[in-house]
């Protein structure tokens, strides 16, 4: 049996995590055509009884293709899909064909920690890791108890490691493989703040810069827990703020108002050299112009804004084209419904 990670044709220095921890339970190893994207087909080189596929969203089509080329060159194999309790990374489900290949062991401290010298991108993220061009990838929870429509982690509850399984990764992380640095691609990381402090209490010794590129609630960042992950190496954070409207906000379930969301951002700019916000335009009750007001607000608090706008693919799931505007850009009409 061989496992497959399909080119995304994105984050290709942040691997699939979901996969790692599949290969370092099944002990099998991994393609990874997504950070080795060359040669484009090197799966055919591999003759298994079994090849299994980790698909996204954003994947499905790649791993169609895959599927199609291996059985017309072994016509004898099974190919499945393969997943883990993780079926979400960075906004973008996995997705599962029927008779696949799983382990849904609840997420927690039971779970070994991912080796990713079975992947055959290794040699790549080892040498990035240990440069400090590229952060090692952690997921210390998984899932959110709040109730935003647009998100598929949504009304999933929240399960957590502990402070000290996590510092155990990446202690482990730091002595094999000479990690610099670290992001935490959580869905909710700082859903309980006391939680957040003790991680950064352990992590601090370790002297290690890193970042939640996901997973902030600006509701939930306390003083201490800002402090906390400043004093622990933590240089930036990202917010889903989706919009500044109020209205907007209680459509999409944010559970935050406005005024809440620019306290915690106010509490983020005392510690971190870099705070982003995420939005989404054209959500229910939105327009042009207050998908603008949206953008105005940024540059007026002056934080890095990320916009992006959603759709129902054919699937059912949802797929993001994620847009970056900076000084002077404004978001095209086109993005919304006539």
């Amino acid at each position: 049996m061989i496992f497959v990670n399909p080119n995304a044709k994105s984050n290709k220095n942040t691997p699939n995590i979901s996969l790692a921890y599949a290969a370092t339970v099944f002990k099998t190893r991994v393609i990874d055509q997504n950070t080795t994207d060359f040669p484009p087909d090197r799966f055919l080189n591999e003759s298994a009884d079994i090849l299994a596929i980790s698909i996204q969203t954003r994947t499905l089509k790649e791993a169609k293709r895959i599927k199609n080329e291996y059985l017309k060159k072994y016509p004898k194999s099974q190919v499945k899909s393969v997943s883990t309790a993780i079926d979400i990374q960075c906004c973008y489900p996995y997705l599962e064909w029927q008779n696949g290949i799983s382990f849904k062991k609840e997420f927690g401290d039971e779970y070994p920690f991912p080796d990713y010298e079975l992947f055959d991108s290794f040699q790549i993220f080892e040498k990035n890791w240990r440069s400090g061009d590229w952060k090692y990838a952690i997921m210390t929870s998984l899932g959110c108890p709040y109730s935003c429509s647009y998100c598929m982690c949504r009304n999933r509850g929240w399960k957590a490691r502990t402070p000290e399984n996590c510092f155990e990764e990446l202690k482990n992380a730091k002595e094999k493989w000479g990690i610099k640095k670290f992001q935490i691609l959580d869905d909710c990381f700082n859903f309980n703040p006391d939680r957040v402090v003790e991680f950064c209490r352990l992590v601090e010794p370790l002297k290690m810069t890193w970042s939640c590129t996901n997973g902030v609630r600006a509701d939930r960042l306390t003083e201490e827990s800002a402090k906390a992950m400043a004093d622990s190496g933590c240089e930036n954070v990202s917010f889903g703020i989706e919009s500044t409207d109020p209205q907007i906000l209680k459509n999409i379930k944010k559970g935050e108002t406005i005024e809440q969301i620019e306290k915690g951002i106010k509490i983020a700019k005392k510690y971190f050299n870099k705070v982003n916000g995420y939005f989404i335009i054209g959500l229910p009750g939105s327009s042009y112009e207050k998908d603008l007001a949206s953008l105005n607000w940024t540059k007026a608090i002056n934080i890095n804004a990320h916009f992006s706008y959603h759709m129902p693919s054919k699937e059912g799931v949802i797929e993001a084209d994620a847009l970056f505007y900076g000084e002077g850009a404004v978001p095209t009409s086109g993005a919304y419904p006539k």
